[in-house]
């Protein structure tokens, strides 16, 4: 199985040499796809420096942000023969063990759709992230049951399309893309999955990231959604922050 790494990455210098080197350090083989999203801090000129590092890299012509992002990674990791995706942040990085053992999932019990790792947060946080491995639709709307990194199997990610640029509210360049995925993921009917209860992934927590605003525009990302989706149970807890939730459960 041919499998890549898709890594947006905008003003990534300081971190993405780490995430780099552990996709190379992975004992199943797998190659890093970055789409670099206009940085001003000098990471796609090192980039092509270093071209030994990834199979595949393209600067956006302007400023997507994370949706647009990893879906223009992943064509470049589809249009490589790429039989599987995983998706990954410029800052993070991988356990030695995390495609291997994602891999083996996704081909486990007659095949799976997608599979999704523990991760641990390091930095300025220290707590694992964990997914639900009996996630149902209704599940979606507090917060997403699952995390955004998982190895998505190809047929899936062409299926839906990658991530919805709709799903972006306006005025940013990323909240919540991965929470409109997963349900669209499963009104789509893939829904084999396989949950390593294990960190396998390591998420990076320093200031200036995405997620910093992710609290400011939490009830926004909830209305959109509410549109998006209009048939799913919605409702003024929904837009509760922080969210109450059964899902990606933190424990030290």
């Amino acid at each position: 199985m041919k499998i890549g790494v898709i890594i947006p990455a905008r003003n990534a210098l300081p971190w993405i040499w780490e995430m780099l080197d552990s996709v190379q350090a992975q004992t199943h083989p797998a190659q890093a796809y970055i789409a670099e999203d206009r940085s001003d801090d000098g990471t796609y000129e090192r980039l092509r420096e270093n071209p030994h590092l990834y199979a595949g890299l393209k600067r956006n012509r302007r400023r997507l942000g994370w949706a647009g992002s990893l879906n223009a990674a992943a064509a470049l990791a589809l249009a490589d023969g790429c039989d599987a995706v995983f998706t990954a942040s410029a800052d993070d990085r991988l356990h030695p063990e995390c495609i291997a053992r994602c891999a083996a999932l996704l081909d486990g019990d007659g095949g799976r759709d997608f599979v999704v790792p523990y991760a641990r947060q390091f930095g300025e946080a220290d707590h694992v992230q964990a997914s639900l491995p009996d996630a149902g639709l209704d599940d979606f709307v507090r917060w997403p049951p699952l995390i955004d990194k998982a190895l998505i199997r190809r047929e899936v990610w062409e299926n839906l399309g990658g991530y919805s640029l709709k799903a972006t509210p306006p005025g940013t360049y990323g909240t919540a893309e991965d929470w409109d995925w997963w349900i669209r993921v499963w009104k789509a009917g893939f829904t084999r999955y396989a949950v390593v209860e294990e960190p396998l992934y390591f998420v990076r927590v320093h200031p200036g990231q995405l997620s910093d605003t992710r609290g400011q525009h939490h009830a926004a990302t909830v209305d959109l959604l509410a549109k998006l989706h209009p048939d799913l149970p919605w409702s003024a807890e929904s837009r509760r922050w922080p969210p109450q939730h059964r899902t990606t459960r933190r424990a030290p």
